[in-house]
Formats: C-alpha cells, sequence, structure tokens
C-alpha cells in the first residue's frame, strides 16, 4: 500500500512534536514537519498528499510568510495536495479566505485539535 505523505507545519515546536507523535499510529502515513512555510516550500515536493498547516508562522521570524500565503504558493505549484489549515485562529474572514482557496478542511486549535485533524485526514482518504 502507498505510504501517505504528510507535511507538519507549525512554527511552535512543542505543539509539532506532539501532534506528530498522536499522528504516529496512522497506517501508512509519513510524516515530515517544517518549522516555517518557507521550510515547508523548499521540502515539499510532488511526492506530497497532505500539508497541515498553521496561519501564523513567524515565532522566530517576525516577516515569516504567513499560513494563507504559504497556501496560495502550494496552490499554485502542487494543486493536487490536499490542505488542512490548524489555526488558533476564530476570524470569519480568515476562515473563509481558508475556504475560498478550497482547504480539505479548518481545524481551530483547541482541546480536541489532534482529534480533528487525525479525522481530517481520514476522510481525506476515504
Amino acid at each position: 500500500m502507498k505510504k501517505i505523505k504528510v507535511i507538519l507545519v507549525d512554527d511552535d515546536f512543542i505543539f509539532l512534536e506532539m501532534l506528530e507523535a498522536f499522528l504516529s499510529d496512522v497506517e501508512n502515513l509519513q510524516i515530515s514537519k517544517a518549522k516555517t512555510g518557507e521550510e515547508c516550500l523548499r521540502v515539499i515536493d510532488n511526492s506530497f498528499d497532505i500539508v497541515v498547516l498553521d496561519y501564523f508562522l513567524n515565532s522566530e521570524n517576525p516577516n515569516a510568510m504567513n499560513g494563507l500565503e504559504v497556501l496560495k504558493k502550494i496552490r499554485t505549484i502542487f494543486p493536487h495536495i490536499k490542505v488542512i489549515v490548524l489555526s488558533g485562529q476564530e476570524d470569519g474572514n480568515l476562515v473563509y479566505d481558508f475556504v475560498r482557496e478550497n482547504v480539505a478542511s479548518y481545524v481551530v486549535k483547541d482541546d480536541n485539535a489532534f482529534e480533528n485533524v487525525r479525522k481530517a485526514i481520514d476522510a481525506i482518504l476515504s
């Protein structure tokens, strides 16, 4: 069975590690991580299936791209890759901007975030 390549993009290193650990028991997932959108765009290629993308990616570099900017670049280069946005932002306009870019799912960073990311991945795979 083909491995499903997923890249997790979040500037919160501890959150990133915890999410990776949570998803590590999902069969057939091959997980990569990036701490910035720029790093994501450097490592991503045609072989990836899913991106789990945070909105704010600027904790280390205040001029870093945000998740929406990264999403638009991914859409241009790799239109087949499904994107799950994972964000603490509940701003309706921002959610709408992501939905307009055809994200597969918008997951709010709350106590159920890991489980909801897993459900979003399951929905893409089914």
